[in-house]
């Protein structure tokens, strides 16, 4: 990965410490006073500065670190423009929810992000690079296009003040459905197939190209909830079916040889513990096809927000720190996933496991005792490791200059 790619990725991580940070405010909020702090405010901070300032920015700079120096010098404005409405939304977010400033930064970061797509569309194009990853890297900038289709809708809602929770639900999770499941999602594969053999990209092409035509489709399984015309049922079950074969496909050859592809023994647990996550997903993404599972699932909020966290912890931030091992952007001595490291999967799982546990009570409206103080030590936990993160990559860099 070129000089630029380690930057921005390494700044990308400073601003996961920021989202925790967010993170561990919020979990406090639920169990202090913290009469300063307006919990929906700073949930949509956080909220928007984990795609925008995490996930989005490294992925971003990612993909622009597998360039030719010669294309990748000039992305460096977009990566700066990007970044500054990412803080413009941590900092707006929280003194006033949605207002003129947030919707302002909100709205110059989806055309910021189109920027990038279009001039990524066009390097890779002119690049001499395997139509494999071009192909994926293309899927991801077109899904990242048409997820702000939501945002538009939600923005064009509130400001006509339309009285419909069905259409506001259903725009955030338009949204939300084509950033997981489109531009996460492939540009993490065009990410990982840049890092494999010629020979094996064209063995997971067949089962990515599935997936990707799935992809628009599959949104039908966000919205079972409403009250949808039949033809949407089958629709989504249909894509439901094609996406659970495609992705078993996928698996399958992922686990049978991708270890003999990726040397390195600590990103190979990390990666597996993001593919493992991945596959409870797509698992849990079709379960959602049966009507009772569907409403159980959207009717509870830690069912969703484990969801939620289980794609972007456990798929999306995983391979995102496999990446800065695999880089040389994060030390992992003697072949050992590091202390950092162990923290944030901890930290995870205890997040998932609490959620969980607060979703399936909630269905039998049985309260179990201190959840959100666990949710609290999970948050807590996080932030430690990625703070830790944080102090092994930006030491190391300091001590390399």
């Amino acid at each position: 990965m070129n000089p630029i790619g380690k930057k921005w990725c390494r700044i990308a991580l400073f601003n996961l410490l920021l989202v925790a940070t967010a993170g561990v405010l919020l979990r406090l909020k639920i169990l202090t006073p913290l009469t300063w702090l307006n919990h929906k405010y700073m949930l949509h901070a956080h909220s928007h500065f984990a795609f925008a300032g995490w996930v989005s920015l490294f992925l971003m700079a990612a993909m622009i670190g597998n360039l030719p120096e010669k294309y990748s010098k000039g992305y460096e404005r977009i990566l700066i423009a990007y970044t500054i409405t990412a803080y413009g939304m941590l900092f707006s977010f929280p003194f006033q929810g949605y207002g003129a400033v947030s919707i302002f930064f909100s709205t110059l970061s989806v055309l910021v992000s189109w920027w990038f797509a279009i001039r990524l569309w066009k390097s890779i194009s002119d690049e001499n690079i395997c139509p494999v990853i071009v192909s994926n890297t293309k899927w991801s900038l077109a899904f990242l296009i048409l997820s702000a289709v939501g945002t538009f809708y939600l923005a064009w809602l509130m400001a006509n003040k339309v009285d419909n929770p069905s259409l506001y639900f259903g725009a955030v999770y338009f949204y939300l459905h084509f950033q997981y499941n489109g531009w996460f999602f492939f540009s993490i594969t065009a990410l990982f197939l840049s890092r494999v053999s010629p020979a094996y990209r064209q063995k997971l092409k067949r089962p990515l190209q599935i997936l990707a035509l799935a992809c628009i489709p599959a949104f039908f399984l966000s919205a079972l909830w409403m009250r949808l015309p039949s033809w949407m049922y089958y629709t989504a079950g249909a894509a439901a079916i094609v996406q659970l074969f495609a992705f078993g496909q996928l698996l399958l050859l992922l686990v049978r040889d991708a270890r003999n592809h990726i040397a390195d023994k600590v990103v190979q647990t990390i990666w597996g513990l993001s593919l493992l996550a991945l596959a409870i997903k797509f698992l849990l993404q079709s379960l959602s096809v049966f009507p009772s599972l569907s409403k159980y699932a959207f009717a509870y909020r830690p069912v969703v927000i484990g969801y939620l966290h289980l794609v972007l912890l456990g798929f999306v931030s995983l391979f995102q720190i496999g990446w800065l091992i695999k880089q040389g952007c994060l030390p992992s001595g003697n072949q050992k996933i590091p202390a950092s490291v162990w923290a944030f999967i901890t930290g995870f799982i205890l997040t998932e496991g609490t959620l969980m546990a607060q979703g399936i009570s909630s269905m039998f409206f049985v309260a179990i005792p201190h959840t959100n103080e666990m949710l609290l030590v999970a948050a807590l936990f996080l932030f430690a490791g990625i703070a830790w993160m944080n102090r092994q990559v930006w030491w190391r860099t300091n001590n390399s200059l």
